[in-house]
């Protein structure tokens, strides 16, 4: 038999999770707008809302860029707790933007402080010239602000190039952080491993013969510098 604390301490939590729900608005991604809203699991009285609009170049063209409204809302009523803005925050144009996603994983920075982050996906759909990645940052709050205290380092790419339905090559890298037992400024430094995998395709005959190696596994660790965690260049960008 359930013991009745035990029974009620299970009882909250659900009323608390379902009240979040409630509160959180989610809406698909239509190619100008999207919203997510999840429970943060460390704290079930808060729910993480990531809403991201998008805004045209004045040149009249595909390119554009994303805006981000990030905020941390109370569960039971969304009323905010700590917002962040930050306009144009996502570039979108021949590589555009396709998804946005809140990570609750185990950011614990400090003892007394744990980030979440949020992952952005882009995408160029073209036959000759793939390309996917994924971009990492994470916050934290400070009060009635959240604050980055990483960007732009890409978790996940995978590019090539062909000149047919079959030659050419392509490259798959995956990064996983890591906390680290180490600190700098206050922050726990993070480990970050790199992993991957190269594929060549080749035409011989009637056949397309494909060859794959994995890359050498690189480790390296992200100090911070009192404000952001300083990320290399090759762990970046395009």
């Amino acid at each position: 038999m359930l013991n009745p604390t035990r029974l009620l301490i299970a009882l909250g939590f659900l009323a608390i999770t379902t009240q979040a729900h409630a509160a959180c608005t989610t809406k698909s991604f239509d190619g100008k707008s999207m919203s997510r809203c999840n429970v943060w699991p460390a704290f079930p009285s808060q729910a993480i809302s990531v809403k991201s609009t998008y805004l045209a170049d004045s040149g009249g063209d595909d390119a554009g860029a994303f805006d981000l409204d990030l905020a941390l809302l109370n569960a039971s009523n969304a009323k905010p707790i700590a917002t962040y803005r930050k306009p144009g925050a996502y570039n979108s144009d021949a590589v555009r933007l396709d998804d946005v996603r809140i990570d609750t994983a185990r950011y614990r920075l400090t003892p007394d402080i744990r980030a979440f982050g949020l992952r952005a996906k882009f995408v160029h759909s073209s036959q000759a010239i793939p390309y996917e990645k994924t971009d990492l940052a994470l916050y934290v709050r400070e009060g009635d602000e959240l604050r980055p205290v990483l960007e732009g380092l890409v978790v996940f790419k995978d590019n090539g190039e062909f000149v047919n339905d079959c030659e050419g090559y392509s490259k798959k890298i995956r990064r996983t952080l890591e906390i680290a037992p180490t600190s700098h400024n206050g922050f726990s430094d993070l480990i970050v491993t790199t992993s991957g995998s190269k594929m060549k395709n080749k035409k011989t005959g009637n056949q397309c013969i494909s060859t794959n190696t994995e890359l050498k596994k690189k480790q390296i660790t992200l100090t911070y510098d009192g404000q952001q965690y300083n990320v290399p260049e090759d762990l970046r960008g395009y």
